[in-house]
């Protein structure tokens, strides 16, 4: 004799009352978890039952009690609404949750942007701030982030982007460090200590270049944070971020070598992903770091 063929899946509306049913053992405690009537869920699972041409509960008269496709089907309806309640959940973190998840680099994080966040909870105080710190570009799209502060030229897809501020350069170097090796003129350069922040740009090479220097002695870091602090240790000259780097050079920790700041065609950016739920918590954390930027 051959198999009944095997129904479609019955509508996922079932699936509630079933798996709440099978839990309590009861129609009626059913009804009550969901708000119905016990005659709306007795019918609901009737339907079921129907539609899968299965008895998945036996009925006594104080009690229900799972068949063994009731068992089986059991499973399948638990697996899947937990499944859709971790996936909502999710889904609730990113649209409508108060926290906003942001990286940026260490230094901009250690330096600038965590010292003041007292003054971010008196004026937001609805607002978490989850920080991450990397010095990769991390693509929005593909991670759990909200929002990044990032450093470069605007050329980023899929996302939001906003300036926070504009930035300067500078070199700069420790008192002990400049002492030991005078510095008179960008030309002698060539024999200075010169201090990388990252290893996948060569962040002297336009200096260099126009100048017409090859250096002798280069040191690399991976990261803004490890370079200014190999500078304050005396280590060699670094390219200073400014406004960002302020206040290591009023607390006397770094010179500044030349007479004033230089322009960058890079700046600091606010990037976001599209989420309508959250771009109030977007803007008003952008014009927060626009004003803190703007009076370090």
């Amino acid at each position: 004799m051959p198999k009944q063929k095997a129904p479609r899946p019955p509508p996922i509306h079932y699936l509630l009352a079933f798996e709440a049913s099978a839990r309590h053992a009861s129609f009626k405690s059913a009804a009550k978890e969901l708000n119905v009537t016990p005659s709306a869920i007795s019918q609901q699972i009737k339907s079921l039952e129907q539609h899968l041409g299965l008895t998945l509960f036996t009925r006594k008269a104080r009690a229900i009690q799972l068949t063994a496709p009731g068992e089986s089907f059991n499973r399948i309806a638990a697996q899947t609404i937990a499944h859709y309640q971790r996936g909502f959940s999710a889904f609730a973190q990113q649209y409508y949750s108060p926290i906003v998840k942001i990286s940026m680099f260490s230094y901009v994080a250690n330096e600038v942007v965590i010292p003041n966040l007292h003054t971010l909870r008196q004026a937001l105080p609805n607002l978490d701030l989850l920080i991450e710190t990397s010095m990769r570009v991390e693509n929005l799209v593909n991670t759990d982030l909200d929002c990044a502060i990032r450093f470069g030229a605007p050329n980023w897809t899929d996302c939001q982007i906003e300036l926070i501020t504009p930035v300067k350069y500078n070199l700069l170097a420790s008192k002990q460090y400049l002492a030991d090796n005078p510095f008179d003129h960008l030309h002698n350069l060539g024999r200075q200590s010169l201090i990388h922040l990252r290893t996948d740009t060569n962040d002297w090479q336009q200096l260099v270049t126009d100048h017409n220097i090859t250096p002798t002695n280069e040191l690399f870091f991976n990261s803004y944070s490890a370079a200014i602090k190999a500078a304050e240790q005396g280590l060699g000259i670094a390219i200073g971020i400014f406004p960002s780097t302020d206040k290591t050079v009023r607390d006397g920790n770094l010179v500044a070598i030349l007479p004033e700041h230089l322009p960058l065609d890079e700046a600091y950016y606010f990037v976001s992903r599209i989420n309508d739920a959250k771009q109030i918590n977007y803007d008003l954390l952008l014009e927060w770091l626009k004003n803190l930027f703007r009076t370090l």
